[in-house]
């Protein structure tokens, strides 16, 4: 795990002294850093180890003067930086403040490739620039779209009716093809557009691709067709209220998400001892279920792409009856909001643990030897997804990879292990990795990270607690769980319980705090502000897929226009998390 906190600290202060203009400890290490000296504090810390930039984004202080001394800033705006070094997990906060009059910081793109789409959201939405950014434009919003929906005298409706896009493309190219090769050959290159409506796009994004022939040389992506405003809807809804809308990030596996914002929750309340075992149980089966589910959709697509449909009705078979799973478990199929702040929605009954030891038992096993049978040795297969791709454990790390893109390329990064999480270090199973960081390599470690999952619930299973599935307290203030509905027809202090539960909801404490767990794409990571009332000052979503994704287009480049559908398949894309 790597030095603690403290000794960390330390260590930084000593690296990087005088660059910073405070230091401290809270969930973890942070520094307040002037713009002026960013760049170099960076550099110590990238030859320090700190190898990469996990999150950025920003955060409007607005008329708020406890929260700026709480940040430690002076200025209306904040760009925070979350970065983490591999293997040793170790992470720093470092928060600069950005003035209202001149909102700009230099750009981190030059030291961390993963800045570029990073710092292009904060541009998008707060109207922060970045000085030195390579290509500095909007990302989530058309170019011409008026304002930045994240300043905090944004109204949440918007500020007129807007409609229609406007988006000017800018090829990133191959090197040593930044010109045709023949200037006077006419239409010696052909522009195409795949999407934003395109089976292969699997999802509402659009890509623009050059070509020389079928040789993709150029490609740039858009990706802003689907945003929905997540955050921003955010600041408006309980603290609660917002479970149902981390289902809309990765639809695929939306209990993950569920459990991950939830236990972020409960931690920042300081209740999270208090969440009975069986609870936590329940969640994890759940949550390898979904990871299963997300994995069988990532493959079994993948494969109609290259032009295999056998794969996917074997897959989507097993899916299906996940999907009746969660139906039994939580009352839905598909977007789930099954967890509470406190415990989970409902217990499972015999009937559904019966279902689940038959699924990891003899469907699921059946199904991955079918689909083993038919993809891992065949030639075509083989032909169309070894050396494509291929992404070097550097340049994932460089990137911002997580999840099974990053083991792909050979890392083996895995939340649940190197800083376990929902009674993960209760469990034993592998972290499946391979090492040549193509699309054939990301194929194989999903397809063993469902044995992997399968192995965790069978222990589950067999080891289930009986101390109930909610959080028992008499006061709401302090544990946040509505009474048994008996009592609150019979006494009035549970009446009262009830109502106040139902009205205020949840308060965390004043502050903020961030959390992640291991989607099935990799680190999802919630960061929330509490201002100490009902509804969240901010909430930030670190999504796994918008590091990937930026990645793309440089992975394409001098592969063929066929390999593209094989390379976004194996990135394993899902639109509603890519842009919230």
């Amino acid at each position: 795990m790597g030095k603690t906190k403290s000794e960390l600290l330390e260590n930084i202060k000593v690296l990087c002294n005088g660059l910073y203009e405070d230091a401290r400890l809270r969930d973890m290490v942070e520094f307040v850093v002037k713009p002026q000296n960013l760049i170099m504090f960076e550099t110590k810390l990238k030859n320090d180890g700190f190898n990469m930039i996990l999150d950025l984004f920003g955060v409007d202080f607005y008329n708020n003067q406890r929260l700026k001394d709480y940040a430690g800033v002076k200025e209306r705006f904040a760009v925070i930086y979350h970065f983490l070094k591999i293997p040793q997990n170790e992470r720093v906060r470092v928060i600069v403040p950005v003035s209202e009059e001149n909102p700009s910081v230099p750009s981190s793109v030059r030291l961390f490739r993963g800045a570029d789409w990073f710092e292009r959201e904060v541009y998008d939405l707060f109207g922060i620039k970045f000085e030195g950014h390579p290509d500095l434009r909007r990302i989530m919003l058309p170019e011409d779209f008026e304002g930045h929906p994240l300043r905090k005298d944004f109204p949440t409706k918007g500020v007129k009716e807007y409609v229609g896009t406007k988006y000017t493309p800018r090829l990133v190219r191959l090197p040593g093809k930044e010109k045709p090769q023949d200037v006077f050959e006419e239409g010696s290159r052909m522009i195409i557009n795949v999407g934003p409506t395109h089976p292969a796009t699997h999802g509402t994004f659009r890509m623009i691709f050059e070509l020389e022939g079928e040789d993709i040389v150029g490609a740039d992506l858009e990706i802003g067709y689907l945003h929905r405003g997540v955050e921003k809807n955010g600041e408006n809804m309980r603290w609660e209220d917002f479970i149902p809308m981390t289902d809309r990030l990765n639809y695929l596996s939306a209990y993950l998400n569920n459990m991950i914002y939830t236990e972020m929750l409960e931690r920042f309340l300081g209740i999270w001892d208090d969440v009975p075992q069986r609870a936590k149980f329940i969640r994890v089966i759940l949550a390898e279920l979904s990871r299963i589910a997300d994995h069988l959709v990532s493959i079994g697509t993948m494969a109609v792409d290259l032009g295999a449909l056998t794969p996917f009705w074997y897959f989507f078979k097993v899916r299906e009856e996940i999907n009746s799973v969660f139906e039994w478990a939580v009352g839905a199929r598909l977007t789930t909001s099954g967890t509470s702040v406190g415990g989970v929605r409902r217990d499972l009954d015999e009937k559904t643990i019966e279902k689940i030891k038959w699924i990891i038992d003899d469907l699921l096993p059946k199904a991955l030897k079918d689909v083993d049978a038919l993809l891992t040795k065949n030639r075509i297969f083989i032909d169309r997804t070894r050396g494509i791709g291929v992404v070097s454990a550097q340049e994932a790390i460089e990137w911002g990879f997580t999840g099974p893109s990053l083991r792909g390329s050979g890392v083996a990064w895995d939340i649940r292990k190197v800083q376990p999480y929902g009674l993960y270090e209760l469990f034993d199973f592998e972290i499946p990795v391979a090492t040549e960081g193509d699309v054939y390599s990301r194929y194989l470690v999903r397809m063993e990270e469902m044995v992997q999952s399968a192995k965790i619930i069978r222990q589950a299973l067999e080891n289930m607690p009986q101390d109930g599935i909610r959080i028992k307290s008499d006061k709401f203030a302090s544990l946040p769980s509505l009474p048994d509905k008996k009592l609150v027809y019979t006494q009035i202090e549970a009446l009262i319980h009830h109502f106040k539960g139902i009205v205020e909801g949840v308060v965390p404490p004043f502050g903020w705090f961030y959390f992640g767990g291991e989607a099935a794409n990799g680190e999802l990571g919630f960061f929330a502000i509490s201002d100490g009332k009902r509804t969240p000052w901010r909430i930030r979503i670190r999504p796994p897929c918008f590091a990937i994704y930026q990645a793309f287009r440089y992975m394409v480049l001098g592969h063929k226009l066929a390999d593209f559908v094989g390379i976004l398949g194996s990135i394993n894309i899902v639109a509603g998390e890519l842009d919230r």
